[in-house]
């Protein structure tokens, strides 16, 4: 069948003819459309745009700034378009008469607005242009680019006049921070020298605080002594007063008790000495009852007042015996109390020496720093005025700093502004030069860097003035004001210091008097008081025998009542009441004899006693006077210890206060000097650098254009036509298979007998015919007309390839579903002239056609030919769009031979819907 279907086409010369036009079809729809659109920016030049130059010129800094004028001169020497210069009314003429697709103006204020950058409110360059967009929209968007490009030129020129008035601000700039580096140059020697008064200042307020905080560690036990010294000296003084006071009472009694004791011994002497006359008495007594009798009636008379008499003086004894047992037992605590009052009296004495050593040395340090004080106040005074005068002199220096820094970075500023407002205003407008765009952001970029420096050098440099030199030198200032101000407190302070130690040495001598007096008067005591005890003792052992006696002789009294009573009772009884009494005469004569004894050794001790009374009163008065002094003379120094301790403490808080404070002293100054000499080094090396700037044409070209543009292609597509060429190559091979199975009776049998395999080959093998042959005369004519390609057999193979597959996909939709299919072929070639990416980039367009574009078989040839021309796509893209390409050729194949499979089946062979190809379908007899 498949000789069959090319002897139809042999005979059959209108489909000959149509085969034979249907292959050069495709090449004749690439080249008439490619030719059109070959090279269109490569003849710019021809497109007609007008130039209106109404601007004026101005001065700007000095110099004539006519950006118009610049403008048209170097149009006059750009090729890009066909630039008629004209006036305005030839310009408006020429848009209405469509001569013109845009007309250009340059409005009369052009060069003015350019002058204003610098001002409050700058206003922008209004480069006016009128297109007409009916004309060609292609010319009204190649005029944009060129208008871009001179945008661009404008843009260039203002910047560099912008650039050099930027250079003159910045070597004003330079200069000033050279007149600023020369005088923190002089403030860092000044600096110097205040450093050096500092340390000598700091040494000397170090001595003074090392002397005064002695004194203040010497003085501060005294509050706490002292105290205790006047109490003691107090409770001495109070006993001694009252044992004082009582010592007259003492001399009374110990004189009473000696002249009774003295009387009873005359009487027990005068008793003793009349036993023998008692004993003779009795004697006489027992010759003569009458007598006795006489007597006895007389003594019995008189017995009670004896017995009374008796009792009395028994009572007595006991009582002075008692009395002279307690003198006895506090005799002891008495010489003890003594002996303690020594031994107190003498570390008084030797405290009080101390005292009064430690109060001279005193008195000498206090006239010592009294004396050091005289110059304390002028030197105090001196650094305070001249710290006064570095901190105004730093304030002057930091406004001028922040004033000038603040000119600068206002200036700097405003033409930021300017070019930020005017950036913006270019970044609005569509289709923008992007040199020209890049150009003013790298121009604001080193505007920023510049504005970043200066204002970075300014603020570092306010910083380190108000932030460290200045409050650094406040500080300085205060605290030796404040140190000024206490320096006449201190020296007040020292004076009473000085005259309260010359009234405390002047109460020394006082002091020593009375406590050498104290001494001596309880040394006489101490020395005295041995024989005071041992007399106690002897009296208090005669009272004890008187007491004895006088007990014994009263309990002898009712036998002596008794024996009268009875002597008195008869006269019979005297003789033995004589004898008894003679019985009793040698015991009475004992016990008078014992009683005498006694009172005579009580009447020596007393005696003793009373001889010492007016010494031992003598000196406990003189005790009394000395610690009466003492005391006096401890309370004024205890009223004045506050007073010392008070001062010494104030002036060691004062000088601790400024020793601490020299620390602070020293570090400011040398972090002011430190500060000063980094300073002064910072601002004379930004001074030579700034002032080091050279300033020529090629500099402020490059501050008006810092960049270049390199373009190096990774793959080169020379024009228009190239880079169409795939799109227009594919979507002709798609073409020229539509029209063949429009013009092509393809339902057509060849042979009424033969198989639908057989039917399906003669098919297949005639369209493969006309897409191969399709193909390379496409391409062959192509690359003849002036399409160059880099790879020869690649863009034969994917042309080849591309038109197989969309002869066997039309051909299975037509064989199929006959004229609906070839409709649904038409809907494929809609989908693939917008879904294929064969103008724009797929990410430029819908998301519809970004979701059908992997299915669609021209995507993969459209990559494919790209790569074969220009080259520049990956080695697996291509492969991946030989596979797609391919598979899409075997499953049109697969299910066209399906589809004839099934239209014999069903007795649909030869049966078109096509009516004028109807005559074509008879199988020849």
């Amino acid at each position: 069948m498949i000789k069959d279907e090319f002897k139809f086409i042999g005979k059959n010369k209108l489909i000959l003819v149509s085969v034979l036009v249907i292959i050069l079809i495709p090449f004749l729809y690439s080249i008439f459309f490619l030719k059109s659109v070959w090279d269109p920016y490569g003849d710019t030049q021809n497109l007609p745009v007008a130039v209106v130059n109404l601007d004026q010129p101005v001065t700007y800094q000095g110099k004539k700034l006519n950006v118009g004028e610049q403008t048209v001169n170097k149009l006059k020497n750009n090729k890009k378009l066909g630039w008629h210069f004209v006036s305005k009314a030839q310009a408006d003429k020429g848009m209405k008469a469509n001569k013109y697709y845009t007309v250009i103006t340059l409005p009369k204020d052009f060069s003015k607005n350019a002058a204003t950058i610098l001002d409050e409110h700058p206003r922008k360059m209004d480069l006016k242009y009128q297109t007409n967009d009916s004309l060609n929209y292609i010319g009204q968007v190649i005029s944009g680019i060129g208008l871009n490009a001179l945008n661009s030129e404008i843009r260039a020129n203002v910047t560099n006049a912008y650039a050099s008035a930027v250079f003159d601000q910045i070597k004003t700039i330079g200069k000033g921070m050279k007149n600023a580096a020369d005088a923190a140059t002089q403030i860092d020697e000044g600096q110097v020298k205040l450093d050096d008064g500092i340390d000598q200042y700091t040494v000397a307020v170090s001595q003074v605080n090392d002397g005064i905080q002695t004194m203040k560690v010497k003085v501060s036990p005294m509050s706490s002594q002292i105290p205790q010294l006047a109490s003691g000296a107090n409770q001495v003084a109070s006993g001694l007063q009252t044992l004082n006071g009582s010592t007259t009472q003492l001399a009374s009694g110990v004189g009473q008790l000696a002249n009774g004791s003295n009387q009873v011994t005359n009487g027990l002497g005068t008793l003793q000495s009349k036993t023998g006359t008692l004993s003779s008495g009795v004697g006489q007594l027992a010759s003569g009852s009458n007598q006795v009798t006489s007597g006895l009636g007389t003594l019995q008379s008189k017995t009670g007042t004896l017995s009374s008499g008796v009792g009395q003086l028994a009572t007595g004894s006991n009582q002075v015996t008692n009395g002279l047992g307690t003198l006895q037992t506090e005799s002891g605590q008495l010489a003890n109390g003594i002996t303690q009052l020594q031994t107190g009296s003498a570390s008084l004495t030797t405290g009080v020496k101390n005292y009064t050593d430690g109060v001279t040395s005193l008195s000498k340090g206090i006239d010592q720093l009294a004396g050091s004080t005289g110059s304390l106040a002028t030197d105090t005074n001196s650094l305070a005025t001249g710290s006064s005068d570095l901190t105004n002199g730093l304030q002057q220096l930091s406004g001028s700093v922040d004033s000038q820094n603040k000119q600068a970075v206002e200036s700097a500023a405003k033409l930021q502004e300017s070019l930020t407002k005017y950036e913006a205003t270019l970044k609005a407008k569509t289709n923008q030069d992007p040199d020209l765009v890049a150009g003013f952001e790298q121009l604001e970029t080193n505007i920023n860097a510049l504005m970043t420096q200066t204002e970075s050098s300014g603020t570092s440099l306010s910083t380190t003035l108000n932030q460290k030199l200045i409050p650094g030198s406040k500080k300085v200032s205060d605290g030796l004001t404040t140190l000024n101000q206490r320096v006449p407190t201190l020296t007040a302070a020292i004076t009473g210091l000085q005259n309260g130690a010359t009234k405390i040495i002047s109460n020394n001598d006082q002091l020593v008097t009375g406590t050498n007096s104290l001494n001596s008067g309880i040394n006489q005591l101490a020395t005295k008081a041995p024989s005071l005890v041992d007399g106690v003792s002897q009296l208090y052992s005669g009272s004890g025998q008187v007491s004895g006696g006088l007990n014994t002789l009263n309990g002898q009294i009712p036998t002596l009542t008794n024996g009268v009573s009875q002597l008195y009772s008869g006269s019979s009884q005297v003789s033995g009441g004589l004898t008894s009494l003679n019985g009793q005469i040698p015991t009475l004569t004992n016990g008078v004899s014992q009683l005498y004894s006694g009172s005579s050794q009580v009447s020596g001790g007393l005696s003793t006693l009373n001889g010492q009374v007016p010494t031992l009163t003598n000196g406990v008065s003189q005790l009394a006077n000395g610690a009466g002094q003492v005391a006096n003379g401890v309370g004024q120094l205890n009223a004045n210890v506050p007073t010392l301790v008070s001062g010494v403490n104030q002036l060691a808080d004062g000088t601790s206060q400024i020793t601490a404070q020299s620390g602070t002293l020293k570090s400011g100054s040398t972090q002011l000097k430190n500060g000063d000499k980094k300073f002064a080094k910072t601002l004379s090396s930004s001074a030579k650098k700034v002032n080091g700037i050279t300033v020529t044409s090629d500099t402020k070209k490059m501050f008006a254009a810092p960049t270049k543009m390199s373009h190096k292609h990774y793959s080169y597509v020379p024009n228009y036509g190239h880079a169409l060429a795939p799109y227009v190559l594919s979507l002709a091979l798609y073409v020229g298979a539509l029209v063949f199975n429009f013009a092509y009776p393809i339902r057509k049998v060849s042979k009424a007998d033969g198989t639908a395999t057989q039917w399906f080959f003669s098919k297949i093998t005639i369209g493969a015919v006309v897409a191969v042959a399709t193909a390379i005369v496409e391409a062959t004519l192509i690359m003849a007309v002036g399409l160059n390609v880099d790879h020869v057999g690649q863009f034969y193979l994917t042309a080849i390839l591309f038109s197989l597959t969309s002869m066997y996909l039309i051909m299975f939709l037509s064989m199929a579903f006959d004229n609906p299919g070839r409709f649904l072929a038409m809907v494929g070639l809609m989908l693939q002239l917008g879904g294929s990416g064969g103008t724009f980039p797929m990410e430029l367009t819908n998301q519809f056609y970004n979701i059908i574009h992997p299915f669609l078989p021209m995507s993969y040839s459209i990559m494919n030919f790209r790569n074969a021309i220009t080259s520049g796509i990956a080695s697996n893209t291509v492969t991946l769009g030989y596979i797609v390409i391919i598979a899409f050729a075997l499953g049109s194949l697969l299910l066209l031979w399906i589809t004839m499979i099934l239209l014999q089946r069903y007795h649909k062979m030869g049966i078109s819907q096509l009516d004028d190809n109807q005559k074509l379908q008879a199988v020849e007899k």
